[in-house]
C-alpha cells in the first residue's frame, strides 16, 4: 500500500503522525549543503503538497550518521514501535545513516511498525528489488564516507609535510599564524615559558615548585589564572618548545556517538614541523633528564628528607639500598638496607646479601663529609673511583699515533728511494699502496677512539664555595646530582665503607 492509495489520508488524520527525520552533522553542514532548514522545508512542503497535516519533526543536529545511537532517532524509533506513526520522510538515505546496516535496520523498524518510508531524493520501494536498489545506495554512500575520509587525511598529511600545522591546538607561548598555518612566538607567554625552563635547569625543580613560584610571584597563565603543577609539566615536557611540532602522533577511531579511542601511532608515522624555538634544543633535553632524575628521586613518600636516597647502591651485590625506618621506644630510626633484604623477587635467586642495615644518619654524614675534604683539596676523588668507571683511551691512542708516526716515515723513504732510482717505479708504488691501507685502518681507529674519549665523562669538579654555603638538604644535594655522582656503600663489619661512581 502506498501512501496515496484510498482510503489512507482518512487514517492518517486520526492522530497518527507523519515524522519528518532530518540529520545533519557538524562538518557536513560545511561541505554538502544538507543544512537542517533546508531539509525541513522541503520535507513540509513535501508532506502539505500530499494533504498530510500531522507532522512531528525529529532533529538530530551535530550527529554523525555512522551511530544508531542519536536522541532524535531514538525518540523516533520509540513512537515506531508504540505504532503512533504511520509516515517517516527523510531527505536521503545517508540522512537516516551512512551504514549500509544501520539503514536496513531503520527501514525494517519502520516496515514493522506499518508505516511507510519515503525520501525527498526518491521513493523507498519494500518490494525485493526496491530493496535491493536501496541497499545498493546505501554501499555506495559508505563507499563515499570512507573516499572523503581517505581524502581529507591524505590532505592533512600533505600539509603536515610541507611544514605546516594541521589543527592549532593554541599551546601556551605561542600565537597562531592563520596566513601560514604554524605557530609564532608570543614574547611576553614565551618569557614565562623561558622563566620555568630555567628554574629547572638552575634549582632543579619540579613542576608543582615551580607553580608555587609562579603563583608568589603573581604570574598567571593565558586564562588569568594561577599555573598549576601540570601545566607546567606539559611545558617542560613538549618538544614544541624546542623548535618541533608533530603531526600524526595519534590516531583517532569514534567508536560511539559519544566516544573516541585515541591510540599512539608508531614513531616511525610521525611527522616533524619545524616552528620557532623559545628554549634550544640542548636546554629541552637537559630539563628531560632532570625531570627523568627528579622522578627517580622522588621522596613523597618518605618519612624525611633524605640527602642521597635514590642516589646509593649496595657495595656487596650492587643492587640498590632503599630507605626504611623503624620505630623504637616511640623514635623513628632511619635505615639504609640491601634491596634483596625485602624484595620477593631476589628470594629465589640469590644467597642473602650480608650487608648490613645502615642508619641514614652515618651515610649522610660520611658522603658529605667526603665532600667538604675533597672540596677542600684534602682527599682525590680519583681515589675513590674504581679503575673500570673512568675509562681512558689515551694510552691507546698515543701508541697508535706513534706507529702512524712510523709508517709515514717509512712512506717518505720509499719516495726518496725511489727519487734517487734506488727501487723501480712498480715496486714502490706497491708498497706505497700498502702502506696506504694502513693508514687508512690507523686513521680510522685512532678517529674511534678520539669520539669515545670526548664521550667519556671528566670527573666533577666539586667547588669549595658552593659546599660551604649549602646548609639545607636541598642545596646538598642538589650539589651532589650535579656532579653525577654515585656511592656504592657496605657497612659488613663496623666500619663504613663508601666507594664513588659515575652516571
Amino acid at each position: 500500500m502506498t501512501i496515496l492509495d484510498k482510503g489512507f489520508n482518512s487514517v492518517l488524520n486520526v492522530n497518527l503522525i507523519c515524522a519528518i527525520y532530518v540529520r545533519v552533522s557538524t562538518d557536513e553542514q560545511a561541505k554538502t549543503g544538507y543544512s537542517l532548514q533546508e531539509q525541513i522545508a522541503t520535507c513540509h512542503d513535501r508532506l502539505l503538497s500530499l494533504g498530510l497535516t500531522n507532522i512531528q519533526e525529529y532533529i538530530d543536529d551535530g550527529y554523525s550518521g555512522e551511530f544508531l545511537d542519536r536522541p532524535a532517532l531514538n525518540r523516533l524509533r520509540d513512537d515506531l514501535r508504540n505504532k503512533i506513526v504511520k509516515v517517516v520522510l527523510v531527505y536521503d538515505p545517508d540522512r537516516l545513516s551512512r551504514n549500509l546496516t544501520n539503514q536496513l535496520l531503520i527501514a525494517d523498524d519502520i516496515e514493522k511498525a506499518q508505516a511507510q518510508l519515503m525520501f525527498i531524493t526518491g521513493d523507498y520501494d519494500a518490494s525485493p528489488e526496491g530493496r535491493m536498489f536501496f541497499s545498493i545506495r546505501g554501499a555506495i554512500s559508505a563507499f563515499e564516507k570512507e573516499k572523503i575520509r581517505e581524502r581529507s587525511q591524505r590532505g592533512k598529511k600533505s600539509k603536515a609535510k610541507s611544514g605546516k600545522i594541521v589543527l592549532n591546538n593554541h599551546p601556551y607561548g605561542f600565537d597562531w599564524d592563520a596566513k601560514n598555518s604554524t605557530y609564532i612566538i608570543n614574547d611576553a607567554q614565551a618569557d614565562v615559558v623561558r622563566l620555568i625552563y630555567n628554574m629547572s635547569l638552575n634549582n632543579y625543580w619540579g613542576s608543582t615548585k615551580i607553580a608555587m613560584e609562579l603563583s608568589d610571584r603573581g604570574i598567571l597563565n593565558h586564562i588569568n589564572k594561577p599555573f598549576g603543577a601540570m601545566h607546567v609539566h606539559r611545558i617542560l615536557k613538549s618538544e614544541l618548545y624546542s623548535g618541533t611540532a608533530y603531526s600524526h602522533q595519534v590516531t583517532t577511531k569514534k567508536i560511539s556517538q559519544y566516544k573516541t579511542v585515541k591510540t599512539n601511532r608508531p614513531e616511525s608515522e610521525w611527522i616533524s614541523i619545524e616552528i620557532p624555538a623559545i628554549v634550544t634544543r640542548e636546554e629541552w633535553e637537559t630539563v628531560q633528564q632532570i625531570i627523568a632524575q627528579n622522578t627517580a628521586l622522588s621522596s613523597r613518600n618518605t618519612k624525611r628528607e633524605y640527602l642521597v636516597n635514590g642516589l646509593v647502591r649496595c657495595g656487596v651485590c650492587k643492587r640498590g639500598l632503599v630507605s626504611s625506618h623503624m620505630k623504637s621506644n616511640g623514635n623513628n630510626h632511619y635505615y639504609f638496607r640491601c634491596i634483596t633484604k625485602s624484595s620477593p623477587q631476589y628470594m629465589d635467586k640469590r644467597s642473602e646479601c650480608n650487608n648490613r642495615y645502615i642508619p641514614v644518619e652515618l651515610v649522610e654524614d660520611a658522603v658529605w663529609n667526603l665532600f667538604i675534604n675533597i672540596a677542600n683539596g684534602k682527599e682525590n676523588i680519583g681515589d675513590h673511583l674504581e679503575s673500570e668507571n673512568i675509562p681512558d683511551n689515551l694510552i691507546e691512542i698515543q701508541k697508535l699515533a706513534s706507529k702512524r708516526n712510523e709508517i709515514e716515515g717509512k712512506q717518505l723513504e720509499i719516495l726518496k728511494w725511489y727519487r734517487t732510482n734506488m727501487i723501480k717505479k712498480e715496486i714502490a708504488d706497491k708498497e706505497i699502496q700498502i702502506i696506504a691501507k694502513e693508514l687508512m685502518a690507523l686513521n680510522n681507529t685512532i678517529t674511534s677512539l678520539q669520539e669515545a674519549q670526548k664521550k667519556i665523562k671528566q670527573i666533577p669538579v666539586i667547588s669549595l664555595d658552593d659546599v660551604l654555603k649549602a646548609n639545607t638538604c636541598e642545596q646538598k644535594r642538589k650539589i651532589i646530582i650535579q656532579t653525577g655522582l654515585k656511592f656504592y656503600v657496605s657497612r659488613i663489619k663496623k666500619d663504613l665503607e663508601i666507594g664513588l661512581e659515575l652516571n
